[in-house]
């Protein structure tokens, strides 16, 4: 086992300057679903999102979620979902 893992898995921002930061799994504790902390450009937490797993995020809009999933059969589909922001 390594001495040291990494403090986080990527980092994104989207199209309100909100930094996105997906959480770092440790081995044998995966989650199903990807988890992001979304900062505010004054580094305040605004909230958590989970994503889809296996899904390739290329743009986080006001509304949406922009990305590539690939299936079973190694087919890759472009996915929109759609993102609903609370609180001020």
């Amino acid at each position: 086992m390594p001495e040291t893992f990494p403090a986080f898995d990527q980092i994104l921002a989207d199209a309100l300057g909100n930094l996105w930061i997906q959480e770092y799994d440790l081995p044998g504790q995966e989650r199903p679903d990807p988890l992001w902390t979304v900062f505010d450009e004054e580094g305040r937490v605004l909230g958590f999102v989970e994503t889809p797993s296996g899904l390739r995020i290329y743009e986080i809009g006001e509304d949406y979620i922009l990305g590539r999933a690939t299936d079973d059969l190694g087919v890759e589909y472009v996915q929109m979902w759609s993102l609903e922001r609370t609180g001020g």
